[in-house]
């Protein structure tokens, strides 16, 4: 089994850690090197979000298909 499908995704808390990053980046304390990273870090929890959401749009289409227009 894939360690529990990849550890459950926390929407949560990646969304909070976004915030920080964002943050860290806003600050002119952090080096270009380190922008850099958080950059890359941020940008891929920006993906992991946005499939988790497809897949949340995609199990409650199925649930409730008449009202596709809604979701």
């Amino acid at each position: 089994m894939a360690a529990k499908k990849e550890e459950e995704f926390d929407l949560e808390a990646a969304l909070a850690r976004i915030e920080e990053i964002t943050a860290l980046l806003s600050s002119s304390e952090t080096s270009l090197k380190d922008s850099v990273k958080l950059y890359q870090e941020g940008m891929e929890l920006t993906r992991k979000c946005q499939e988790n959401l497809e897949g949340v749009e995609k199990q409650l289409q199925i649930l409730n298909p008449e009202n596709d227009d809604e979701i």
